[in-house]
């Protein structure tokens, strides 16, 4: 077998930790080095010992899996035995064929078998191993004291550490007076000053009368108290102010607020420092300590009288703990996880701080952004819920699904008020913008009643609706996928159909006004900005995204004035962009207007679309799996400048930031099927086949 090339584990042994409670524990990185994808499994002579999480898996380019070794305690079926003498193996191999990542992606679906078979299929000459050296750590003096300080307070750590040094100092100090000689001058030192100092005697002063003075009681009031520690001892004289300021100038690096026995040096703060701060696999720090400033209390400046008015309180700094992933530097989504089955459509409402989930698990959901938390659930449909329109001035909200039925519900509480039954499946609903409550749908034919497209008006008073506009088959190219509001006054609606075609109709007469070949073959989806004038479409086939205009403005100063006359839209071509897979949706910046994107200096910038999309479900584990992109990201474009010999069009926004996946840690397992932007353009959200959602920060 060839050594280990691929896969780099680090640290190059499995480096064990005892625990407080005995038990021990070893983590090992492995980075994968290769080009591609890479599998890898660890094993052990000793199975029933320890346990590996996880024992098997793969990794794509450029990322790492984190590994944990585990000894089994005696409870849990491990033998006494010492882990020196077990031993780990690591082997890797390179994924290089579509049928290995197929049976990988059976293996992390639960299917063991896919896992065998992938091994099976691996020639021993392509198996690459190396083995691991087992290392234990060793425990100090202070370890335990050391592991305890990291769940309490600075003073309570140095009050652990120190108990054993108090002893000591005890001990040294009831030697030292055993052995006094008489004729030996003592001072004695006030208690505030033990308890920065315990068990340490000043040296002997200058000789003279103040000794006398002490004796005769009082002399030394103002300035302490000083009594003999002996029988034998001489009478103890009065310090003088230059001795004074000397003895503070020493207690003042060692004064701790509350009782401190022992000298704590300099030397031994770094000493507990270093110990204290705790390195993960990769070497790097995962608590960090900050070394405390002392500061001297009120009591002890008064105590030896260096000032007459209060002393600054001191200030102490705790214990500061720094992440992994703030070492690191990494960006992290924001995961909403609450449907159970694909998303078919999110929003944010106008504030930017509710979003509004749709999935085929009949769920529509509510959520804060950006913290994430689930606000409520609106259960009411018996099929998938296809989208969602919230009215945010009144505060209602239309939900449409397979079961035929438009609801219409009180968004801050939840609570259902009425439904309208349609033909088929409603596929899309959509507000109108205007001061009467009026929703645009699209429903497919059944039996014997075509497809058809309507427009609603309701009436909150009656508690039913109205249809005030119906556009049928056979005027209806074929049945929609989704309906949207455009136009400068959002006066028109248009509709999406099979064969690329985006036909817009006027909404009070049903009257076809243009119709638009958007694409070569089907439209995924549209998106209209706040200004109606724009439309972004893509495509799944062509995998293209198109920007269009639908009007220009009326004069050159960009007013509507001319707009007025309610004519029809002229759809124009004005920029695009061919995406390296199948696009599923499209999202626009609310606030991109005419004026943005038909500005031919436009050049980079911040992003103004997204795409999103990805290989059909039954395709995930078969492309996009191993490769450097990932199918399953949203894609951001940004306006790029107008040259010569070149059109204007759209370019991805570079990698770096929040978009680089190496910077990144997780991200969707399946295509994309929704997209949105926050009204305020700072984050974006992704909907995706595996059921989640997630929010991302725009930079």
């Amino acid at each position: 077998m060839a050594p280990l090339t691929v896969i780099k584990p680090q640290p190059e042994a499995v480096e064990f930790r005892t625990a407080r409670d005995g038990s021990l524990t070893a983590w090992v990185r492995l980075q994968n080095t290769w080009e591609g994808q890479v599998a890898y499994k660890i094993k052990t002579t000793s199975p029933k010992d320890f346990t590996i999480k996880p024992a098997s898996g793969s990794i794509r380019m450029g990322e790492f899996h984190d590994v944990q070794i585990v000894r089994k305690t005696a409870e849990e079926g491990g033998s006494p035995e010492s882990s020196k003498k077990v031993k780990f193996l690591v082997q890797a191999a390179a994924v290089t064929t579509q049928a290995q990542k197929l049976l990988l992606y059976a293996a992390d679906k639960g299917k063991a078998a896919g896992r065998t078979k992938f091994w099976d299929s691996i020639p021993k000459e392509e198996l690459q191993e190396q083995q691991l050296p087992v290392k234990l750590e060793e425990r100090d003096e202070f370890h335990d004291a050391v592991e305890e300080s990291q769940e309490q307070s600075v003073d309570a750590t140095v009050s652990e550490l120190w108990k054993a040094r108090k002893a000591r100092a005890q001990e040294t100090h009831r030697h030292c007076s055993s052995a006094n000689p008489a004729g030996v001058t003592v001072v004695q030192i006030p208690e505030e000053l033990k308890a920065a100092k315990s068990g340490e005697a000043l040296e002997e002063g200058p000789p003279g009368g103040a000794a006398g003075a002490g004796g005769a009681g009082g002399a030394g009031a103002g300035r302490g108290y000083a009594e003999p520690a002996f029988e034998d001892a001489k009478p103890v004289r009065e310090l003088r102010e230059d001795e004074l300021a000397q003895v503070a100038a020493e207690k003042a690096p060692l004064r701790q607020k509350g009782p401190a026995p022992g000298k704590l040096t300099g030397q031994d703060m770094d000493d507990i420092v270093s110990r204290m701060t705790k390195h993960g696999p990769d070497g790097k720090p995962v608590v960090q300590v900050t070394r405390p400033a002392p500061a001297p209390s009120e009591g002890e400046v008064a105590a030896i009288g260096l000032s007459e008015g209060p002393a600054p309180e001191a200030e102490r700094k705790p214990l500061q703990l720094a992440s992994r992933a703030q070492q690191q530097n990494q960006k992290h989504d924001i995961v909403l996880q609450g449907h159970s089955r694909p998303i078919t459509f999110i929003a944010f409402d106008v504030s930017g701080k509710v979003l509004f989930t749709c999935g085929k698990d009949k769920l529509v959901i509510a959520w804060s952004v950006p913290e994430g938390e689930c606000l409520r659930k609106y259960e009411g449909h018996r099929g998938a819920v296809w989208a969602c329109s919230l009215n945010y001035d009144e505060g209602l909200l239309l939900t449409c699904g397979a079961d035929n039925f438009v609801l219409l519900w009180q968004a801050e509480t939840a609570q259902l008020m009425f439904e309208v039954e349609l033909p088929g499946v409603v596929r899309c609903v959509e507000w109108s913008l205007g001061l009467c409550l009026r929703f645009a749908c699209c429903c497919n034919g059944f039996k014997a009643k075509p497809a058809a497209v309507g427009v609603f008006d309701i009436s909150l008073e009656a508690m039913n609706s109205r249809c005030v506009t119906s556009i049928e088959a056979p005027r209806l190219p074929s049945a929609a996928t989704q309906v949207a509001w455009v136009g400068p006054y959002r006066e028109w609606l248009c509709s999406v159909h099979d064969g690329g075609l985006v036909v817009f109709w006027n909404a009070l007469s049903g009257s076809e006004l243009y119709r638009l070949t958007a694409h070569e073959e089907a439209v995924s989806k549209i998106a209209v900005p706040a200004d109606g004038r724009l439309l972004a479409s893509c495509g799944r086939q062509d995998m293209e995204v198109r920007l269009w205009c639908l009007a220009k403005p009326g004069s050159e100063d960009g007013s509507d004035s001319d707009d007025m006359g309610g004519g029809g839209p002229a759809p124009e071509l004005m920029r695009s962009f061919t995406c390296d897979r199948p696009l599923n949706c499209v999202a626009v910046r609310p606030s991109l207007t005419f004026s943005e994107a038909a500005l031919e200096e436009a050049d980079g910038g911040s992003c103004m679309m997204l795409a999103g999309g990805g290989q059909d479900a039954r395709d995930v584990a078969l492309v996009g799996a191993g490769t450097d992109v990932d199918q399953f990201e949203p894609i951001p474009l940004r306006f790029h400048r107008v040259s010569p010999d070149a059109a204007s069009g759209l370019e991805p926004c570079p990698a770096e930031g929040a978009w680089d996946s190496k910077l990144r840690k997780g991200g969707h397992f399946g295509p994309l099927h929704a997209l949105a932007f926050s009204p305020d353009a700072k984050l974006c959200a992704s909907g995706s086949e595996d059921g989640n959602v997630r929010l991302r920060e725009l930079h």
